[in-house]
């Protein structure tokens, strides 16, 4: 995610429900009172205690839906395929309790249900789960979506449409999901839209079908994610859109979509295969089985690294596009364990950023020299506080002049780089930690970090000469 500077971030209002529904649940029945931990809500990340759900793991999602753009509202059926990892008489899916629930059913067979504001849908199959036990799961809703608030969620656009984006939720404000990013999962759409407008998603378009003709036609889209990936990595983007297809030059396919009022992005997107040359020759190849760019014309306030194909707010410079596109590498291959490790996913994506500039000829080093006083060394780069993740002064700013010291206190620049590949390679679908993260580059470097790491991610000062202008940075 990169967010507009100056923006207030402190908004998750979802945060603030997440940490009042424990104690909701707590009290909602004598029946929810004596059931077993495993099955409530809440995967263990203490910044939002209600996303994500135990006892289960997911392998794919299918959402099947028709968007009616009169009322802004799904009606949708959603395959959840899954496994059960724990003994279990209930389990929990994310999902708005915005949206009505009609029926669920578990292996093929009616299930109970009830929802829980403000994002449980619990249900009771017809015989306790076993660990081993496939999991299908078809739950069938409707309902208006609505704006889901500033970071997280649905954000309508002029003319009917809209587009899903928001971290650290979306999912459920859409489909019934494993909410975190620790449980990744294939992803598949089918959406049904009016014939005028356009849906895109992530990876992969399938056929396209229409049905009647005239005002009353409709147009079916079907995508498909086969890479798993974080459910808040899933988008959907309805508009009168542009479409514009190409391949990168090892074929990968490109899809940009460019709503009305952000067609002035074409020539910023052109260069895109020079930016993913660019940071696969740094991070290793590029993750992702398809690129491209979402360009929507809302004054979202943030652009976001949906998985394959970046969601971008209206007139966003270059280097934003670079950022997403990092992600596709840091936070989208490779994703963090708790929120808390954050500075994982943007640091690394801000300083792409300065990667790029070096691309375009700047000397890093006398760019830091000069600015590196203008850090706010008090903000956190770990363990920031739910809803402090994204403030611009901190895995931003601080983030971006950390990564360059780091590569200088390590040293050489081929094993700096190597060690990043290497990591991707090794955790490639899979989730690391900041501490992790600083264990695997020492593995890797021979480089000690942990007194670096002290005071540059684990101190709230500034650190001291040695590790502030290490390497190179001394000179």
């Amino acid at each position: 995610m990169r967010i507009d500077r100056g923006r207030a971030l402190g908004m998750f209002a979802w945060a603030a429900a997440c940490l009042l529904l424990s104690a909701v649940l707590a009290g909602c029945s004598e029946t929810a009172a004596r059931l077993p931990a495993v099955g409530l809500s809440g995967i263990g990340d203490p910044y939002y205690p209600t996303d994500g759900n135990r006892g289960y793991d997911v392998e794919g999602y299918a959402v099947t839906t028709t968007y009616d753009p009169a009322t802004a509202s799904f009606d949708s059926t959603t395959r959840v395929s899954a496994r059960a990892t724990a003994d279990q008489p209930r389990f929990n899916l994310d999902l708005s309790s915005a949206l009505t629930v009609e029926r669920v059913t578990v292996n093929g067979e009616a299930a109970a249900f009830h929802q829980v504001e403000p994002h449980e849908l619990v249900i009771v199959p017809p015989s306790p789960l076993e660990p081993g036990e496939a999991l299908a799961t078809v739950v069938t809703y409707h309902g208006p979506v609505g704006d889901s608030g500033p970071v997280s969620g649905w954000h309508a656009l002029s003319g009917g449409g809209g587009v899903m984006a928001g971290e650290p939720h979306s999912c459920a404000f859409w489909y019934p999901c494993n909410d975190h990013p620790t449980d990744k999962a294939t992803f598949r759409l089918t959406a049904t839209v009016p014939a005028r407008f356009t849906v895109i998603s992530n990876g992969l378009e399938g056929p396209t079908s229409t049905v009647g003709s005239g005002a009353g036609a409709t147009k079916t889209y079907r995508w498909h994610l086969d890479a798993p990936t974080a459910t808040y990595l899933t988008t959907i983007l309805i508009d009168r859109l542009t479409v514009r297809r190409s391949n990168l030059p090892d074929g990968t396919p490109v899809v940009d979509a460019y709503s009305p009022g952000a067609r002035g992005q074409v020539r910023s997107e052109s260069r895109l295969p020079e930016i993913l040359g660019l940071l696969a020759s740094r991070f290793g190849p590029y993750p992702a089985p398809a690129a491209g760019g979402l360009f929507v014309d809302a004054p979202v306030g943030f652009s976001l690294e949906t998985f394959s194909r970046p969601v971008y707010t209206a007139g966003i410079p270059i280097d934003t596009i670079v950022h997403e596109n990092a992600h596709q590498w840091w936070g989208d291959n490779v994703s963090i364990e708790r929120w808390r490790d954050i500075c994982f996913n943007e640091c690394m994506a801000t300083y792409a950023q300065w990667l790029w500039r070096e691309h375009n000829g700047e000397d890093l080093d006398s760019y830091y020299r000069r600015s590196v006083n203008q850090v706010d060394f008090s903000q956190p780069l770990y363990d920031m506080g739910p809803g402090n993740e994204f403030t611009f002064e901190g895995v931003y700013q601080k983030g971006s002049y950390f990564e360059h010291a780091l590569r200088r206190k390590i040293g050489d620049d081929t094993a700096y780089f190597a060690a990043l590949r290497g990591i991707q390679r090794d955790f490639a679908g899979s989730n690391i930690g900041m501490l992790d993260f600083r264990d695997e580059l020492t593995r890797r470097t021979g480089v000690g970090l942990r007194p670096f790491w002290r005071e540059w991610v684990l101190s709230q000062e500034r650190p001291s000469t040695d590790n502030l202008f290490p390497g190179t940075l001394a000179d």
